[in-house]
């Protein structure tokens, strides 16, 4: 019989919250008649009677985010840049909740706050990357190598958003956004079959 470690939980939780937003993403254009995933942004997905599915796939992806560090935390829980990074975790979470409660307003008018808070979230993934990156190698020697590639893709696709047509914006912006969700999913699968007995080796 398997024996399950203390992280599986929070492997489950991490791992639930991806495959929920990118299921409200999905689920969101298949039912909302007038979007258009290429051209449109994922954030008018939120426009409309169903908008409340993507924010649901936000906010529970932001629960994840929150699992992720409390387990991550469970595993070291010292070092500056460590702990640097799983405050990025929880602040991410934060952002994106506060997101998923102001999407309503995306794409109109003088919507600084929505943009606001999309640029943030936008930093603190890049900062999380390199911050958690050496720690990482603890919980899986390959962890250390997907954070930084994973860090360095978002460094170069990230900003050239602004600059790709309003025809590509949602094909590019889903493509950029996988990152963010690669990241939490990776780890999470990691600690859903982390061994504890290792873990003690390892910390």
């Amino acid at each position: 019989m398997k024996k399950y470690s203390k992280y599986t939980l929070f492997g489950i939780i991490g791992l639930t919250g991806c495959i929920a937003v990118v299921a409200g993403d999905i689920i969101g254009i298949a039912l909302h008649e007038k979007h258009d995933p290429i051209s449109d942004t994922i954030s008018m997905l939120a426009m409309g009677k169903y908008g409340w599915i993507q924010d649901w796939g936000l906010d529970i992806f932001a629960v994840g985010l929150f699992a992720l560090a409390i387990g991550l935390y469970l595993f070291k829980n010292n070092g500056k840049r460590w702990l640097a990074g799983l405050t990025l975790f929880v602040l991410m979470a934060i952002t994106l909740i506060l997101i998923a409660e102001h999407n309503q307003y995306a794409g109109r008018p003088g919507n600084s706050i929505h943009r606001t808070l999309v640029l943030i979230l936008a930093g603190l993934f890049l900062l999380l990357n390199f911050l958690i990156s050496n720690g990482l190698k603890k919980v899986h020697p390959s962890l250390q190598r997907v954070s930084l590639w994973i860090g360095g893709f978002w460094l170069l696709m990230a900003p050239l958003f602004p600059l790709v047509p309003d025809g590509w914006d949602g094909a590019y912006e889903r493509l950029v956004c996988v990152l963010m969700v690669a990241l939490p999913a990776i780890i999470s699968y990691r600690l859903l079959t982390f061994d504890d007995a290792r873990s003690k080796n390892s910390a």
